[in-house]
């Protein structure tokens, strides 16, 4: 039989593993949008000493032009491509930590089944016992009185 002070030791525990688990993924995430924006400030990088050398080498002002617009939709896919990813981490990593807390919870909820049950079963044999204790000193003084009523007559 399992006691009450080893179950609440196993529910702090799995609180503790809950909370540790919580935060190596949301470090995980955070590691992972970091390495993304350093991924993305790397290609701008590359691409803004693609473009410059391109500038300088447009001989019109058509084709500074049309490198121009060329530039403004390059950088527009950038940021779309930014904002997707970020969305896409921030979602997935919500995902993550809901099923770790799902998990944990489900855990929880069967501790508390288990120590509930232990409780149910300690106050019905407390119950039990106190009810025959109860019971053997009620018979010894329902007794007395015909003894005395005898000795009486």
């Amino acid at each position: 039989m399992i006691q009450p002070q080893t179950q609440m030791l196993d529910i702090y525990r799995a609180s503790m593993k809950t909370a540790a688990d919580l935060a190596k993924a949301s470090l995980e995430n955070a590691e992972r949008l970091q390495n993304r924006q350093l991924q993305i400030v790397r290609n701008a990088l590359e691409e803004n000493a693609k473009s410059a050398s391109d500038l300088a080498q447009a001989k019109s002002l058509d084709e500074m032009m049309a490198l121009q617009t060329r530039l403004a939709s390059s950088q527009m896919e950038r940021m779309i491509d930014f904002w997707s990813g970020l969305w896409r981490t921030a979602g997935d990593s919500q995902m993550a930590m809901i099923g770790q807390l799902q998990g944990q919870v489900d855990q929880m909820r069967e501790r508390f089944r288990e120590t509930y049950d232990l409780t149910a079963d300690l106050t019905s044999r407390s119950t039990q016992i106190a009810a025959r204790s109860a019971a053997s000193q009620v018979q010894p003084v329902e007794r007395r009185p015909e003894q005395q009523h005898r000795k009486s007559a």
